[in-house]
């Protein structure tokens, strides 16, 4: 700012100025020179107006503690860089395949809520045969119909019978009414009792009820199956077609698999983020990840929930470039040339080419990597990136160093740009003073 004593002078010469002389309409260039040193002075104060710091503000505000309390970094963009940043692999999702909730993985095990049907073949005299009516015209059969909406009653027994005679042995079918597993993970099968069937195949349970049956029939043989499985089941919902619960099956269905059985996302995979919870634990990563990266599609889990969230991508721009601005990528991937291009590039007589910046909140582990220190508690660190555009070479590492969502450009001013508006500004003050001296003469 202005000393005391400096402004005091201003202060008396333009008062001087306005005394009556000797010659009123003689023109003064030393009280012009007046003038011009104040303005001088208000320029070295900062109080021109100005659209941002220059290359050497910002390179000088990173290594003050007093305006640097994030603790960003400056990186300059080269080959190294751009090796460094395409050998990192994020691996957000494949962490969580150590948080399996399913003994096995194998999507086939009996939980609470299920609907089983049981169906018991005996040879002889059957002690589940009721008389003999037709399989298809059977209580059964239609119960079995309405079983995958949750409709299944054991509260009493009905039964369906057929028998066939092969070399004089008659076998009998008897299919048991569609059981619901209770919460307490039981049912209740008739001449067995009640069976605990948490964890449990369909192959394990079949086992079970012929072994306590195999004393009080001839030779039984029992088929089970889940005619509704709500245990092996995830749930998808969000920005996609036809939200609700995907049935898993021993075929393992991945995540794509899944988004895919939801008839996909509303929007363009490049624009949504998938957010997969298990076990308590939260992972969001863009669709275009597990897209491009096999071992990130992983296998999903019984009790999974998937979120597809539409988020479309933008940067902004800042500084030395006509206006401020936010643009959407509006491409599946956009690198860094063809983002200052969108933006017009540095205003001719405004920027400075050499101090063209990029912003962003970069991952620790390249950060790491960079050799500089991260930000505690947290997973990113503020970058700043530096490309100095009068270098041609540099035009192709711009090319291919890739944007981010949420990145930020900011074009540095150029030095001779506070020149010219200083003389502009002298020249609207003292202009009209040299005009009105020549018409005095």
């Amino acid at each position: 700012m202005l000393s005391q004593p400096l402004g005091e002078h201003i202060v008396r010469q333009l008062s001087l100025t306005n005394r009556p002389k000797k010659h009123p309409h003689r023109f003064f260039p030393r009280d012009l020179m007046t003038l011009a040193v104040c303005l001088v002075s208000l320029a070295a104060c900062g109080s021109l107006p100005n659209s941002g710091p220059t290359e050497s503000e910002v390179l000088k505000s990173q290594q003050d503690p007093q305006k640097n309390n994030l603790g960003f970094g400056i990186v300059q963009i080269s080959a190294d860089l751009l090796t460094l940043i395409a050998s990192e692999n994020a691996t957000p999702l494949s962490s969580l395949e150590e948080e399996v909730t399913s003994q096995h993985g194998s999507n086939d095990e009996i939980g609470p809520g299920d609907i089983l049907q049981i169906s018991v073949y005996e040879l002889g005299s059957a002690i589940f045969s009721g008389g003999g009516s037709n399989v298809a015209d059977s209580p059964t059969a239609e119960a079995l119909a309405g079983a995958g909406g949750g409709s299944g009653s054991s509260s009493s027994l009905l039964m369906s019978n057929t028998s066939s005679t092969r070399s004089g042995t008659t076998a009998t079918l008897s299919n048991l009414p569609p059981m619901v597993v209770s919460g307490h993970g039981t049912i209740d099968v008739p001449y067995v009792g009640k069976l605990y069937v948490i964890g449990k195949t369909t192959d394990t349970l079949a086992a079970e009820i012929k072994a306590a049956l195999t004393k009080k029939s001839q030779a039984p043989q029992v088929l089970v199956r889940l005619v509704q499985s709500l245990t092996n089941s995830a749930i998808i919902y969000g920005d996609v077609k036809k939200p609700g619960r995907i049935v898993l099956t021993p075929n393992r269905e991945c995540l794509l698999d899944i988004i895919a059985l939801a008839q996909g996302s509303t929007h363009a995979s490049e624009d949504s983020v998938i957010q997969l919870t298990r076990a308590g634990h939260v992972v969001r990563v863009p669709m275009s990840v597990p897209e491009a990266d096999p071992s990130q599609n992983i296998q999903i889990q019984p009790g999974d929930r998937v979120e597809v969230i539409y988020k479309p991508r933008s940067f902004t721009v800042f500084g030395a470039a006509g206006t401020v601005t936010e643009k959407p990528f509006a491409a599946p991937e956009l690198s860094l040339a063809e983002a200052i291009a969108r933006v017009g590039g540095p205003a001719d007589g405004k920027a400075d080419p050499n101090g063209i910046f990029l912003l962003r909140y970069e991952d620790n582990n390249i950060v790491q990597r960079l050799g500089l220190p991260t930000s505690p508690g947290s997973p990113v660190t503020p970058i700043v990136y530096q490309i100095d555009m009068m270098n041609p070479g540099n035009y192709f590492l711009a090319q291919h160093f890739v944007m981010k969502d949420k990145d930020m450009l900011y074009f540095s001013n150029a030095k001779a740009n506070e020149f010219y508006k200083l003389f502009g500004l002298i020249s609207t003050i003292i202009q009209p003073g040299i005009t009105a001296g020549y018409m005095a003469r």
